[in-house]
């Protein structure tokens, strides 16, 4: 009998492990727009050009590194935004990079974004990431 309240123990003290663990992975997940009506040139666009700009755009410091200048071609903002993560497949490359979820981190080796600038440019991935 004292084996079988091990056993019993052993059991109820993993799977609550596996629960809680379970829980703690799943924060987060499948997210839902906040605001639907999130637009590319009045609300990401200006978030990028403050934040993201001096190191991913024709004028960077170094622009001839692969992917620097993406944000002078809305095709590959877009195609960023979109491109489902590796790190974590319930978010695309742009925003676990925010995340700090896939590395780098950005912006990198600086303060990371706010979590309301992350929330919209978040909105506006969950709603297609449309040119509007």
């Amino acid at each position: 009998m004292d084996n079988f309240k091990k056993m019993k123990f052993y059991f109820v003290s993993t799977a609550l492990f596996m629960l809680l663990n379970g829980c703690a992975y799943n924060k987060g997940e499948n997210p839902v727009p906040v605001n639907n009506n999130v637009s590319y040139e009045i609300d990401v666009k200006p978030i990028l050009v403050t934040h993201c700009f001096k190191c991913h755009s024709d004028t960077a410091t170094n622009p001839d590194k692969p992917g620097y200048a993406l944000f002078n071609n809305f095709s590959e903002v877009q195609r960023l935004a979109l491109k489902v993560s590796t790190a974590n497949p319930n978010f695309t490359v742009l925003i676990a990079r925010l995340k700090n979820i896939e590395s780098p981190g950005m912006p990198f080796q600086e303060a990371p974004l706010s979590d309301s600038l992350i929330q919209v440019i978040q909105d506006w991935v969950l709603i297609g990431a449309p040119n509007n």
